[in-house]
């Protein structure tokens, strides 16, 4: 039976994993998980909880402090600041500055992990195409953009350049970035005619009255493009698909990022 066609039975001794976010009304990650953990048999259920950015201090500890509750998967707003409510975190997700996922050890520690990265190249792998060799333009430096950043330099990228709308955070990113084996990282704005791949890793196209996060000038079926935001299409999808790129959604990465997740959640500590 395919994982699509899997019900999830709730009970008494089931454990319950979080999906925090704001907003959440749009994740696919309950529709993901939900049916992967029944086929697994697994006796346990994701929730989507929304958390107010202005509340989160003192709501992720209340949502902790949950019994039952054995794990988080973290999305927008709350990937950096997740982590100071952890014990521990690998090294990837020190890397990237952010946390996309945490478990509680049989121990009662809560260590996290970052798997964004891993989920953007599950999704450019739908496209057929591998990172190595490819001149790429990042739009977002925050902790999605950071973890495709380092992603994509341990994949073989060839040059990377990063814009953000805080300047700051994409040349802070930039530095950090060319430390890696990718020795052509710039916080600059790119030329779209000289791209291979164009990464949207910011939260535009979330809203139903978002445009697209930079000038699609010169965008060209030559460029492939990729965009995190989980809805089903976006103004830059749809402009992608337009033009005639090769394009996928975030969709794609958290499918890639679900399967990660789970081994992660349910190995032995």
């Amino acid at each position: 039976m395919s994982p699509s066609t899997q019900t999830v039975t709730i009970n008494g001794a089931t454990r319950l994993l979080g999906f925090v976010g704001s907003p959440v009304i749009y994740a696919k990650s309950p529709e993901n998980f939900n049916p992967r953990i029944a086929e697994a048999g697994w006796n346990a259920v994701l929730v989507p909880m929304e958390l107010k950015p202005d509340t989160f201090d003192t709501a992720i500890a209340g949502v902790m402090a949950i019994g039952n509750l054995d794990g988080l998967v973290v999305t927008m707003p709350f990937k950096e600041r997740m982590i100071p409510k952890l014990d521990s975190i690998s090294p990837r997700a020190r890397t990237a500055g952010a946390v996309n996922a945490a478990k509680r050890t049989d121990e009662g520690a809560w260590i996290g992990d970052m798997f964004d990265g891993v989920g953007f190249l599950g999704a450019i792998e739908d496209l057929g195409i591998t990172p190595r060799g490819l001149r790429v333009g990042l739009i977002g430096a925050g902790a999605a953009g950071a973890a495709i950043a380092f992603a994509l330099a341990e994949a073989g990228a060839a040059s990377l350049c990063i814009t953000d709308r805080v300047p700051e955070r994409a040349a802070q990113l930039a530095e950090r970035a060319s430390t890696t084996r990718m020795r052509d990282v710039r916080a600059a704005s790119f030329e779209l005619r000289e791209l291979d791949l164009l990464v949207n890793a910011t939260p535009v196209g979330m809203a139903s009255d978002d445009g697209i996060a930079t000038d699609v000038e010169g965008l060209s079926k030559h460029t492939a493009v990729v965009d995190i935001v989980t809805r089903p299409s976006t103004p830059l999808l749809r402009e992608a698909a337009r033009r005639g790129c090769p394009h996928v959604g975030g969709s794609a990465m958290v499918a890639a990022q679900t399967k990660a997740i789970l081994r992660f959640f349910f190995a032995k500590n």
